[in-house]
This record gives C-alpha cells, structure tokens and sequence, in this order.
C-alpha cells in the first residue's frame, strides 16, 4: 500500500461560513500511522522564503519552522481529487506535483508569547488544504482572523523576524479543529488565518504537524 493512499469514499462534509465554503474530509489517508512514520524519518529543513535585508532570522533560533517538500507525479491523484472539491488548480507551475508539510515547535522563552499573541496571519494564493497529523489535539489548529485595525508592522517585518502579532490587532472568527488525518479546504485567499498555538505541547521536542497543498483561483478549470 502507497502512504498516499486515500479514502475517496470518505464524506465530504461543506460548511458555508462568511461567503465562502470550507470542506472537511475525515479519515483521510488509509494509513496516516504510516505516513506521519516515514515523514519523521525523513530529512527535513528549515523553511527560508526570501526575508528583507537588514531583518534577522530568528527561524532555528527561538523556534523551528520545518518543510517536508514531496514531489509527485503531476496531476497526482490526491491533488486532482481535491482540486476537483474546491474547483481551483493546484499552485504549481513546474512537472509535478508537490506536497508539503508544516513541522513546527518552539523554545520555551518569553519571545514565544502566544497568551497575548498570534502567529503570523496571512493569506494564501486561494484555497489551502490541510491534514492534520497530530494525534490527540484538539486545539491548536488554524485560526481564521477578522483585522480589528491596521498592523502596520507587517508590511516591513517578516513571518521569521516577527511572527508574533498582538492579539490586540486580530479577531478569530473561526478555529478549525485539528483532528488527526483530517483534510480541512478553506479559502486561504478570501481569509486571513494561521496556525493556532494556545498552549505549551509544542515547547518541547514535539512539532506540529500537518501536510498542506495550495491552490489558486484561475479560470477554466479542467481535469
């Protein structure tokens, strides 16, 4: 059995929720043991998207923000299967497909200050699917935020620089459940979100985790 297998079976439950739909597949990977067991054993790095000169990156530092980076057959079955859900193409303009992960944890220091703030809301090309991998969490999940006023901040600081944004600047207007091997769909375009850390079981050696896949708004889709 390939690790990627799915459950094309499983319900696809739609919420309508701001004008948008969000889509929940439950069950989703036929063997999600196994998976999350080959992506621990598998060499990982350091997230580095282009940061501005002059900023200091804090990612390895004060926290760790990881990438598994996945490259399948394109027009791979899980990714046509969910681009067929949320009618957008898979964001991806080279001869594969590529599946990602998000491996994060963070160093039990005050920097980490996530009782008075968020980590880094932000928008996405269009819709983002998740699967959640961690088993028994039911909280720190992704947060869909309203803006209360301006963070200015954030037009010259960096998600590795200053991740952490005072809540004082953010409404959550949704916290989507992290259950394990579930496939979550939400429009990554239309709200702003990020991860949701609200406690302290990523402050240790165990990282956050869930495989993400990004989509675009294009028009004439075809499959």
């Amino acid at each position: 059995m390939n690790i990627f297998d799915f459950n094309e079976d499983s319900p696809v439950i739609v919420e309508e929720f701001m004008g948008s739909k969000i889509y929940y597949i439950d069950n989703f990977f036929k063997n999600p043991d196994s998976l999350v067991n080959f992506l621990d054993g598998a060499p990982i790095d350091l997230h580095t998207p282009y940061i501005t000169k002059g900023l200091k990156n804090l990612n390895g530092v004060y926290f760790s923000d990881m990438r598994h980076s996945i490259c399948l057959k394109r027009h791979s079955p899980i990714v046509k299967y969910l681009s067929k859900i949320c009618g957008q193409e898979h964001k991806c303009d080279i001869e594969y497909d590529l599946l990602q992960t998000n491996y994060a944890k963070f160093k039990n220091i005050p920097f980490n200050d996530y009782k008075n703030n968020y980590w880094w809301p932000h928008k996405d090309s269009g819709y983002t699917a998740l699967i959640y991998l961690n088993e028994n969490d039911k909280t720190c999940g992704t947060n869909l935020y309203k803006p209360e006023s301006e963070d200015e901040a954030l037009k010259y600081q960096h998600e590795h620089s200053h991740p952490w944004r005072s809540k004082r600047y953010y409404s959550v207007i949704k916290t989507i459940e992290p259950v394990y091997n579930r496939c979550v769909l939400f429009d990554g375009l239309h709200f702003l979100h990020g991860m949701n850390i609200e406690n302290e079981r990523y402050f240790n050696e165990e990282c956050r985790k869930n495989m993400v896949i990004f989509f675009s708004e294009k028009s004439d889709l075809k499959l």
